[in-house]
């Protein structure tokens, strides 16, 4: 499910820069005008994907030790997702 971002999650979203963020609870939430976006749609639905692979904690506890050890850019799901956004689905 994909929705407009509003409220506390769009403030999040803007505070981290992200035009994109995909929720535990399943839901991809994207930046006022960016909904139809579709490099960014295919990244967010890769999160998705990681997560439905991994399980949600392994995800989170994986995504975070690859964030403090790699940084944002080098994480292995963030490199996975963006080569997502090159592939059509």
């Amino acid at each position: 499910m994909t929705r407009t971002a509003s409220g506390l999650i769009l403030a999040y979203m803007q505070a981290c820069g992200f035009h994109g963020w995909t929720s535990l609870w399943g839901v991809i939430y994207m930046a006022p005008g960016f909904e139809q976006h579709a490099a960014l749609l295919r990244h967010e639905r890769k999160h998705l994907e990681q997560m439905q692979r991994d399980g949600k904690l392994m995800y989170m506890v994986k995504y975070t030790y690859w964030l403090v050890r790699y940084g944002y850019v080098d994480n292995p799901y963030e490199i996975e997702a963006r080569q997502a956004e090159h592939f059509l689905a």
